[in-house]
């Protein structure tokens, strides 16, 4: 179990290129003219190579490598000999390969998340919104990935990955459809029979307030980023515990803006004495539907929808909390940067603003592959990097908590805000949740 006693900076690529593009403009007032033809290409190079953050270094077993993924270890490795699920060959049988969920693939982190596993010599199981979309995305994954091999054709990386690309299209879920979500476990456990990763990673946000089409009573956010993903993971709670797998919930540094109406004051920090059941009130108050939704989370404005948002992923990493904890599988959250992918589109209807922010983009945020670094990270670091992380001494926290990951690292004690400590709260909030997707015990 990972401690700390001191805080260490928790960086973030975002941070970086804020603070690059600041120092910019001032040495362009400072600067003489004169060096500013060179100054300015220097600065725009500069300027990406902070965006993109950290790049994954991660890897799952091989043969001919140590646990820790070294060169220096002894040869021909097996599951058996290093306490395993499995070690990757270049001859393994299909049914042995490592399989992997991936959610919400058809663009953004999802996509190259699965393409990354897929390199990788997973048998990667794609899902979009409908049959066609996921089928669609799962053969453009598997070229992609195939290219990409071709790429690095004769890389030792590579020479103990199995030859073949399977990326699998067959299935799709909503994550607000419940019905879909128990249909498409049925359906993976009808076909796979294992899972060694689950990423969670399908997610949306609306400026609007907006509910559910299949379940009226919820709160859209609610639904697509909390209920849905935490119906899939609890169903899938067996085979992964068989598999010895593991659970990645991509979420957000946006998990802060709950604390921005739940505490009187933008800068007040919370209080000591934890939520005490108040966000799950807030959350319930939300999810009576159009007409009888109230509480703090109804507010029709801008910042309120990123609060909303903010709500469920929060949620995601209280999951997090409860599928470590209580099901003792290896579970983390994750902050993936600032990225830019459709996900904002919402946000700005004009049609110029949206070319402003897609320039903006190339400069100051991460491009779909670079956003997807962290999760690769995570779905296939070793094991020991995904243990309950212990709250600093000097805390009111005593319950050891799911790392919390940001820039390919474990970030939990420098950048897990105190909201997202509170397991009491985490566990009330879970079971509603249940409750709410009918998993609740008799």
């Amino acid at each position: 179990m990972r401690s700390c006693t001191a805080i260490r900076f928790g960086y973030k690529s975002e941070l970086g290129a804020i603070c690059t593009a600041f120092a910019a403009a001032v040495s362009f007032f400072v600067l003489p003219r004169s060096f500013l033809t060179v100054a300015v290409p220097v600065w725009l190079v500069l300027q990406r190579l902070v965006a993109r953050g950290s790049r994954n270094g991660a890897r799952p077993p091989h043969e001919g490598t140590t646990h820790s993924g070294g060169k220096e270890g002894k040869k021909d490795v097996s599951p058996k000999e290093c306490q395993l699920a499995f070690v990757i060959s270049r001859d393994m049988n299909e049914e042995e390969r490592p399989v992997a969920i991936v959610t919400g693939t058809n663009s953004g982190i999802g996509y190259y998340t699965a393409v990354g596993l897929a390199v990788e010599g997973y048998r990667v199981v794609c899902t979009c919104r409908n049959p066609a979309l996921s089928e669609s995305t799962a053969a453009k994954i598997r070229r992609e990935a195939e290219d990409y091999r071709r790429g690095r054709n004769g890389d030792s990386m590579y020479m103990e990955v199995p030859e073949t690309v399977l990326v699998d299209g067959r299935f799709f879920l909503e994550c607000d459809d419940f019905s879909s979500v128990r249909r498409f476990v049925d359906q993976f456990q009808a076909t796979y029979k294992r899972l060694d990763v689950l990423v969670n990673n399908a997610g949306m946000m609306r400026k609007r307030l907006e509910f559910s089409r299949h379940n009226p009573q919820l709160e859209l956010h609610t639904a697509v980023n909390f209920l849905g993903p935490l119906m899939l993971t609890e169903l899938l709670v067996p085979l992964l515990q068989r598999s010895q797998g593991r659970v990645v919930y991509v979420s957000s540094a946006a998990h802060r803006f709950p604390q921005m109406v739940l505490e009187p004051g933008l800068w007040k920090t919370p209080s000591k004495a934890g939520l005490n059941g108040r966000l799950l009130d807030a959350v319930k108050q939300i999810n009576q539907g159009e007409l009888g939704s109230t509480g703090p989370l109804k507010r029709k404005t801008l910042g309120c929808a990123f609060v909303r948002y903010g709500t469920s992923k929060l949620l995601n990493i209280y999951h997090a909390h409860h599928i470590a904890r209580h099901h003792k599988i290896p579970a983390c959250s994750l902050h993936p940067g600032c990225v830019g992918t459709n996900f904002s589109r919402d946000l700005m209807a004009m049609e110029w603003v949206q070319r402003i922010y897609q320039y903006a983009s190339l400069l100051f945020l991460k491009s779909w592959e670079e956003g997807a670094q962290t999760t690769l990270h995570c779905a296939m670091c070793d094991a020991e990097e995904l243990r309950l992380v212990k709250p600093l001494n000097r805390t009111n926290r005593t319950e050891p908590v799911s790392p919390y990951f940001v820039e390919c690292g474990n970030q939990t004690i420098e950048s897990l805000l105190p909201y997202g400590w509170d397991v009491e709260e985490a566990d009330r909030i879970v079971e509603w949740g249940k409750k709410m997707v009918g998993l609740a015990p008799k």
